[in-house]
């Protein structure tokens, strides 16, 4: 089961990113700019295993594309 600071994290990251692709689609001028933040928010937070997957390929996946 996950912890509530978890959960808390991983609903702020979705909001953000839905903000970030948003802002991309509407060509923005800062939206370069929210995505790299979004991108360096995800880095940490995995980097600290606050997004580890029962799945290992799936942490492969990350490790590629981030």
């Amino acid at each position: 089961m996950l912890s509530q600071g978890t959960i808390l994290l991983r609903i702020c990251f979705i909001i953000l990113s839905l903000t970030s692709f948003g802002l991309l689609l509407e060509n923005r001028p800062k939206a370069g700019v929210l995505e790299i933040i979004r991108c360096v928010v995800f880095i940490v937070v995995y980097k600290l295993g606050h997004v580890r997957s029962q799945f290992s390929s799936l942490g492969d996946a990350y490790e590629v594309r981030y």
